[in-house]
This record gives structure tokens, C-alpha cells and sequence, in this order.
């Protein structure tokens, strides 16, 4: 996932961001049962139809840590959702996910907005596959002497005949396996035939970049009216389908005279440059 924020703007010196909150990419295969769809958007693109929704949408104002009548709180709670439907959906490539919010205010004293969240960024690599398997065969056990003896039934055992675990010769048809103690409760001992074998295998591989990294994106406020986009996150995903759960996205505004609005959006644009956003509804901080 790769921040942007708007081109020429600094890093806001005033943002807060003491609380923790959860940013999370999940992807899925359908939508929640009986989740409430708050805003919808649709395009066609290609011939396939790119649907982006906001469900269960929750923006809380809380009263700002800091205590000044100039800082604004919140926290954002929800779900974004992509659909590309249509007979080659499936193979869509490089559509990208975008996650942001517009804001109003109607003043401020050198003010700012800030977004901040935190998330491990875990990322599970299945593998499935066929390779090709070692065959391998039994090492039979033998004489390891050097010179030929005399075994307890009266015969004579060259080195390298069958024997059995006290060593009296054997025919090939009674043959024993070698063990790793040499006795009849060792383990067997097997050698590479020279044999393969295809065989399925599967591999599943759960990482992490990084333990919970605090993440922010943010923008400087004018001292006049104003509103501004900020786009808070975005990342690039294949097939049909990308389901993004918003959960305690934690904001703040300093320096801000009156109320702060904040309308969330979700916006994908596919490989071609079509895009297509969903604008919820204005929240009033």
C-alpha cells in the first residue's frame, strides 16, 4: 500500500495522532449479510460493469484530547467494497483502490487535518503445485566385514551377502533391511533409486512488514473557507472483487474555527483509467 497525499502540501505540524486505530486490506469473496449500504457508484468500463460501495459507515465525533476548542476529533468505522462484473472480470489486472475523505471548514488559525491508523500489513502466500518426488528403495543389510567368515549355520559369507541382523547368510528372496542400529528394531535405511515421482504439494506462507507502523496522512488548513480532497490510502488489486474494512481510522483537526465536515469516499480506477467514486454522506464534526 503506497500513501499519497495532495501534490506541494506539508506534513501538518499540529496533527494529532496519540490513539491507535486499524487500517486493514482484506480481500474476500462476497458482501456482509445485512449490511447497510450507504452510498453506491457505478461505471462501464471494457464492457464490464466497475461497482464501488460504502456500507455501515460510522463517523464519531469525540471530544478532542487535547481540550482545545480549536481541535477537532473523530473516528471512522466502515466498509468499502469494489465489484467488476462481466464475462472476463475474473482477469481484470491493476485496478487500484483508492480510500479518502473530503473536508470542509469554514476558518482557520494555521490550522491542519490529519488521518491516522495503524496495520500489521499481513499478507498470506498460498502455493499449490506438482513436483517432481525422489523415489527411493530399501538398503538391504549385508556383510561389511572385509574378508569372507564363517557365519553360525557352518557357511561361508563374502563381504556384501545378504545377512541377517546376527549375521548368518541369506538367500536374496529373504534379504532384511539395513537399520540405522543394525538390529531388527532399528529404522530402516533407504537410498535415492534414481526415480521421480509427481506429486501435489502445498505451501502457505504468513508474513508481516512490520509490527503495527503508525501511519498518517494529512493536509494544511487556509485561514478562509475551504474544502480539500485527501486521499488516505491506496493499492493496486487483480480479479473481480476488493472488500476494505475501515475500523477506528482515527482524525483530528487543530486550529479550526467552527465545525469541520468530512465526507468519506472509495474510488477505483482500473488499468484503463476509468474511475469511478462513491461519496457517502457529510459528517459534521
Amino acid at each position: 500500500m503506497k500513501m499519497q497525499t495532495r501534490r506541494g502540501v506539508k506534513a501538518a505540524r499540529n496533527v494529532t495522532v496519540a490513539a491507535a486505530a486499524v487500517f486493514g486490506l482484506v480481500l474476500g469473496s462476497t458482501g456482509t449479510a445485512g449490511a447497510v449500504v450507504d452510498d453506491q457508484n457505478r461505471i462501464v468500463s471494457d464492457g464490464h460493469e466497475v461497482i464501488v460501495t460504502q456500507e455501515d459507515t460510522f463517523i464519531q465525533g469525540v471530544p478532542p484530547i487535547g481540550g482545545s476548542p480549536l481541535s477537532r476529533e473523530w473516528f471512522h468505522n466502515g466498509r468499502g467494497i469494489a465489484n467488476i462484473v462481466g464475462p472476463d472480470a475474473a482477469d481484470f489486472e491493476g485496478s487500484t483502490f483508492q480510500f479518502g475523505y473530503q473536508f470542509a471548514w469554514s476558518g482557520s488559525l494555521d490550522g491542519s487535518i490529519g488521518v491516522a491508523w495503524a496495520s500489521p500489513q499481513l499478507e498470506l502466500e498460498a502455493t499449490r503445485g506438482v513436483e517432481n518426488v525422489d523415489q527411493f528403495d530399501p538398503l538391504w543389510n549385508t556383510s561389511t566385514r572385509d574378508a569372507p567368515y564363517e557365519d553360525g549355520n557352518g557357511r561361508t559369507v563374502q563381504p556384501g551377502d545378504y545377512v541377517d541382523y546376527e549375521g548368518n547368510l541369506l538367500e536374496e528372496e529373504d534379504r532384511v533391511p539395513a537399520t540405522d542400529s543394525g538390529a531388527a528394531n532399528g529404522n530402516p535405511l533407504y537410498i535415492p533409486n534414481g526415480e521421480t515421482s509427481p506429486a501435489p504439494y502445498a505451501e502457505d506462507v504468513l508474513t508481516t512488514s512490520g509490527l503495527l507502523p503508525q501511519v498518517t496522512a494529512a493536509i494544511e488548513l487556509t485561514p478562509a473557507p475551504g474544502i480539500e480532497e485527501l486521499v488516505v490510502a491506496e493499492g493496486e488489486f487483480d480479479g473481480d472483487y476488493k472488500h476494505v474494512q475501515f475500523a477506528n481510522v482515527h482524525g483530528a483537526a487543530t486550529g479550526v474555527l467552527g465545525a469541520v465536515s468530512v465526507r468519506p469516499f472509495v474510488r477505483v480506477i482500473t488499468a484503463n483509467g476509468d474511475n469511478v467514486t462513491t461519496y457517502g454522506k457529510v459528517w459534521t464534526i
